[in-house]
């Protein structure tokens, strides 16, 4: 595990005994599962650092996918040689069903709300070229059956549950509206995916789709665009009703990888592939040739670089960032938040100086939704730090709802550096207050703030916590002195 912030490495779990399949996180963020092909699945506690649980099957099976249901209660995971689902309860580790019905190793998992955002229903994808849905909860058979024309690679629903997204091997990306399990289009991937052109390639890069695929799908927080990434260099982002390629991110442009360049010097081309990859005896007689390489990036090719590829992309909660797992490692894409500019509200006295003079007037109703519309952070800290307390709840409810949570994300940063504890909690408070039904109806637009607001009030609470603990008996002491002193 690593932070985002920093993107240093904070905690290494070493329990798998064999490479890591799939890993998800518990919906309430505080353990993680891994499926691994040493025949487990676990789950990590991330408050202790620790294996809580560990998930088995009844005969050996390697695990290929993972996923956990909204409740955080149940567990699922595929198999790849022995064709079952295995459903396990994540709290007692019981094995509760073994869904079967595919035909061929089941590849992914993914879990969809139902209806009006009751109940929950699994989709599986498997190599038979089929996407299976069940509800396990009331039948151990599949619901429905989506038939598609390639293996399948992945499986994700949208945000709301009413469209399900599948890959397949053909590059093609088919979108169905789950509950009524009919396909309502399809994004024809091929042309897009296909990036630079391998060293064991005989045909341009143009010309080369075979192997080309998604492997990975996200739909953002909305729902309204899929982000897709497999085996090229690179992600892209599609529109879901236009069913439009919007943007191609290139992932990596360094040339020691197989797969970036767009052309190769054909001079080099040989029969047998290209000259400075070809492998070399360790005992030929010619002093000049290279030593055979130590370990092979792919042993079955004749080949000794790495791949460009993207293992998994995901969106974050608000939409406003996203990852991808690839052969360089994790790479992060994010919106500037920190100096963003949002010229919608603004009009032509909305300036720093007006700013300045609505404080120095007391208007402070004034003062802080312009001070938000310029984010700036100067400004803002100036606007709420001179608001006084019996003031606090009059212009908590007058910020603007598009500027709320730009304040609570603010207020968030804040409360983990500044001194200031009881009056940013006294904003937070009155800020729940009087907008808690509208963050009620909108959890994903106010996620990630009010996650981070959680996690500063936390970490102040401990540190309080334990610098009372730790001066409780130097204060009886001095309290017991000043009372021996008043005695004599």
């Amino acid at each position: 595990s690593g932070r985002a912030a920093s993107g240093f490495c904070f905690v290494t779990f070493t329990e798998h005994a064999a490479p890591v399949s799939g890993i998800v996180f518990v919906p309430h963020g505080r353990a993680v599962i891994s499926a691994s092909l040493d025949g487990t699945v676990r789950a990590f506690d991330l408050l202790r650092y620790r294996n809580f649980q560990t998930l088995v099957s009844p005969t050996p099976s390697q695990f290929i996918c993972v996923a956990v249901d909204p409740s955080g209660e149940v567990v699922v995971a595929g198999s790849r040689d022995t064709l079952l689902i295995y459903v396990w309860n994540l709290q007692t580790a019981q094995l509760l069903e073994a869904l079967s019905g595919h035909e061929a190793p089941v590849s992914c998992l993914a879990f969809g709300a139902g209806a009006g955002g009751v109940g929950s229903f699994l989709a599986s994808g498997s190599w038979d070229q089929t996407v299976r849905v069940w509800d396990f909860v009331s039948s151990s058979a599949a619901i429905d059956v989506l038939q598609h024309g390639a293996d399948v690679l992945d499986v994700v629903f949208a945000p709301d549950g009413a469209t399900l997204a599948a890959a397949t091997l053909d590059g093609q990306i088919a979108l169905w509206d789950a509950r009524e399990a009919q396909q309502v289009g399809a994004i024809d991937g091929r042309a897009d995916v296909v990036g630079g052109r391998s060293l064991l390639s005989k045909v341009t890069a143009k010309n080369m789709a075979g192997g080309k695929c998604f492997r990975s799908l996200c739909f953002s927080a909305d729902g309204s665009c899929l982000l897709a990434g497999g085996n090229s260099k690179f992600v892209c982002l599609y529109d879901v009703s236009e069913r439009l390629l919007l943007r191609k991110f290139v992932l990596s442009n360094n040339g020691a990888l197989d797969g970036v360049r767009l052309e190769l010097n054909s001079s080099k081309l040989t029969d047998a592939g290209n000259e400075e990859e070809l492998l070399v005896d360790a005992d030929s007689d010619e002093p000049s040739a290279p030593a055979a390489p130590r370990a092979l990036g792919r042993r079955s090719e004749r080949i000794t670089r790495l791949a460009v590829r993207c293992a998994c992309v995901r969106f974050s909660p608000d939409g406003r960032a996203w990852a991808a797992a690839s052969t360089e490692g994790l790479l992060v894409y994010s919106q500037d938040d920190e100096r963003r500019f949002d010229p919608s509200d603004l009009e032509v006295t909305t300036t720093p100086s007006s700013v300045a003079a609505a404080i120095s007037a007391h208007d402070f109703g004034r003062a802080l939704p312009m001070s938000l519309c310029l984010n700036e952070p100067a400004l803002i800290r100036a606007a709420w730090q001179r608001v006084p307390p019996e003031q606090i709840p009059l212009v908590a409810q007058s910020v603007p709802l598009p500027y709320l949570e730009r304040l609570l994300r603010f207020l968030a940063a804040e409360l983990e550096r500044s001194r200031h504890v009881h009056a940013l909690l006294l904003w937070v408070q009155q800020l729940l207050i009087a907008h808690g039904a509208h963050l009620r109806d909108r959890p994903a637009t106010y996620e990630v703030s009010l996650r981070a607001l959680h996690k500063g009030a936390r970490a102040k609470y401990d540190e309080l916590s334990q610098m009372c603990n730790s001066n409780v008996y130097a204060l009886q002491f001095l309290t017991n002195t000043l009372q021996r002193m008043d005695a004599a």
